[in-house]
């Protein structure tokens, strides 16, 4: 479970049927009518498990060439659910935009605390096609990526060298935010 959810978020996850899913292109929210296909995956190893091995999410989209979309940088995927009944199913109506590709899954076109929202992932354009005559097909990796860069050197003495010592917290923290990679912590109940 997500760290930061609300209780409220609990109560709700397996009763609620009022669901979000934010897809945004370069920050742009994506109408969900025009998504013809959605895939979420993991890939834990490669090769084989090594000390410092991170599992990598991706994502398979295929977007209607209707959309009008550009060739994205940075796709941002949200997911959320509603919390607060006290809404009226038009006020609920209001907020949403389309369906994708038939779920009752629909994309909030604002923010409104009457949903609440967890991050699911920041994935970076690895494959864009779009030779088909109706659709673009696009893979997208996590920023998990970034940690290949500089062949995943990290140097921890800058950190140690402020107060002497580091705690695992502060090192994990460090390394995200110099990888531009967002930490997130998971608690299972």
């Amino acid at each position: 479970m997500y760290k930061e959810v609300s209780s409220k978020w609990e109560d709700n996850i397996f009763k609620n049927r009022q669901s979000v899913m934010n897809v945004y292109f370069d920050e742009v929210l994506i109408n969900p009518n025009y998504i013809t296909d959605f895939k979420f995956g993991n890939t834990l190893f490669e090769k084989e498990l090594e000390l410092g091995s991170t599992p990598s999410q991706y994502i398979e989209i295929q977007i209607h060439k209707k959309a009008n979309i550009q060739i994205p940088k940075v796709i941002r995927i949200e997911y959320g659910i509603l919390i607060n009944y006290a809404l009226t199913v038009a006020e609920v109506n209001s907020m949403l935009v389309g369906d994708l590709n038939g779920i009752k899954v629909k994309s909030l076109s604002r923010d409104d605390s009457s949903f609440e929202i967890i991050p699911i992932g920041i994935f970076n354009v690895d494959d864009y096609n779009d030779e088909d005559d109706n659709v673009i097909n696009i893979k997208a990796l996590d920023n998990v990526i970034n940690f290949d860069k500089d062949d995943g050197y990290y140097d921890a003495s800058e950190l140690i060298n402020q107060k002497g010592y580091a705690t695992l917290e502060e090192v994990a923290q460090d390394i995200c935010s110099k990888k531009g990679v967002e930490l997130r912590f998971y608690f299972f109940s």
